[in-house]
């Protein structure tokens, strides 16, 4: 998708110029020029090969941070020996015929819970491979709140805000007791688990996890379609490693094997930090994780730049919010001041400050965001310079911040 450099914003009174949106495009480089106060993209537009420069006074990065171009694949022994087909979730082939094939999902998250029982009744079978369980929770997919607040013909507004401030709250109450008492609420899943699979089923092997619940994200299971495709025996589990490939199948550590026709690869996706665009700032290389961020959205000596990077927890979209509320408010105040840019810097007491991965990564570690921390800016231990995780925290102290604090430099 193509990156913005949106403009500064216009004089008030004047007639707003008007949105442009180019496709197919990919952003090669951005440079920052102080003399200018503008940065410029060099962009590839697909469709017509064709190398165009865009200018901004501010550069707002929405890319989101998969990784496009190919996602992440373990370099399994013998994998380029296995003669039948294998499929990444994403990129999926539109003509992919599963008819009477043996399938082998290899994966255990979120991604081969939602392919297991979609596949389960489109192949002759299908396995779910993984290396350690995930923490999974079986629900109705719908709200009882909902629900009744729409037998009272209540305003969709009102519905809207009511069930957000309620899976806000929900989830505040979820991450309290994965911190206060983990081990009720990880007997609690993986009791309600049990109850979605036959008697005698072993639950202990395939279904517990060997971290704390909340450490990853806790897959919801909708109506429970995952632990009824295994019921069915449409679908079977295999916690096993994997030793080797061969032409037919998979060998695993175990000594046991997996004879397959189709693998598909859950295995997860790689992580674009900043889009992958290389940035200079006057000429000069940046390298973010040699830079420290402010709050998750700004980063020292880079001008007139925002990330939106969401929760591992929360709902995305609350800090996508937050931040598009900050950005809004930033461009209003440097039109005030009559400022050209503007850039979080680190006050003498931070100079000494340690520095810390992107994350506290005892509290979220998932496996693309460890696969990619020496890529990540640094945050310190202050909570300006840090990354939260608390969306209750950040809804009230991001609307705070003080513009005119000394840890922002303006230019003129």
């Amino acid at each position: 998708m193509p990156h913005s450099g949106v403009g500064h914003a216009p004089p008030r009174n004047t007639p707003s110029p008007t949105p442009e949106i180019t496709p197919r495009a990919r952003t090669l480089a951005a440079d920052w020029s102080s003399e200018a106060a503008s940065w410029t993209l060099a962009v590839e537009r697909s469709d017509t090969e064709e190398l165009v420069h865009l200018q901004g006074r501010f550069l707002w990065m929405c890319q989101g941070y998969y990784r496009h171009s190919q996602g992440y694949t373990p370099d399994w022994p013998g994998f380029d020996q296995f003669k039948g087909q294998v499929v990444h979730p994403q990129h999926w082939p539109d003509d992919l015929d599963l008819s009477g094939k043996q399938v082998t999902v290899i994966g255990s998250g979120a991604t081969a819970a939602t392919l297991i029982p979609a596949l389960a009744d489109s192949c002759a079978h299908v396995t779910m491979l993984q290396r350690t369980p995930t923490y999974f929770a079986a629900g109705r997919n719908a709200d009882s709140l909902a629900d009744e607040l729409r037998k009272l013909d209540a305003d969709d507004a009102w519905i809207h805000e009511i069930m957000r401030r309620k899976v806000v709250r929900d989830r505040a109450e979820l991450l309290e007791r994965a911190q206060a008492a983990p081990d009720k609420l990880k007997k609690l899943l993986i009791d309600g688990v049990k109850a979605c699979l036959p008697e005698g089923f072993d639950v202990d092997r395939h279904f517990t996890p060997p971290y704390k619940p909340m450490q990853q994200r806790v897959a919801f299971v909708p109506d429970g379609d995952l632990f009824k495709a295994v019921a069915s025996g449409k679908a079977s589990v295999v916690t096993d490693q994997i030793a080797a490939f061969d032409e037919t199948g998979i060998q695993l550590a175990s000594g046991g094997r997996i004879d397959c026709d189709v693998v598909v690869t859950a295995t997860g996706f790689e992580m674009a930090v900043m889009g992958e665009i290389p940035f200079r700032v006057d000429g000069r290389d940046i390298d973010f994780a040699q830079s420290v961020t402010y709050r998750g959205m700004m980063f020292t000596d880079v001008p007139n730049m925002a990330w939106i990077y969401g929760y591992g927890h929360y709902s995305w979209t609350l800090r996508a919010d937050l931040i598009g509320e900050f950005v809004c408010r930033l461009l209003r105040h440097l039109e005030e001041r009559g400022a050209k840019s503007i850039a979080p810097t680190l006050r003498p007491e931070d100079r000494d400050m340690p520095l810390r991965p992107w994350v506290d990564t005892e509290y979220l570690n998932p496996g693309y965001l460890l696969r990619s921390l020496d890529r990540l800016p640094r945050s310190g231990d202050k909570p300006e310079w840090q990354h939260s995780q608390d969306y209750l925290y950040e809804s009230k102290a991001i609307p705070a911040i003080d513009l005119d604090d000394p840890i922002f430099s303006y230019s003129y």
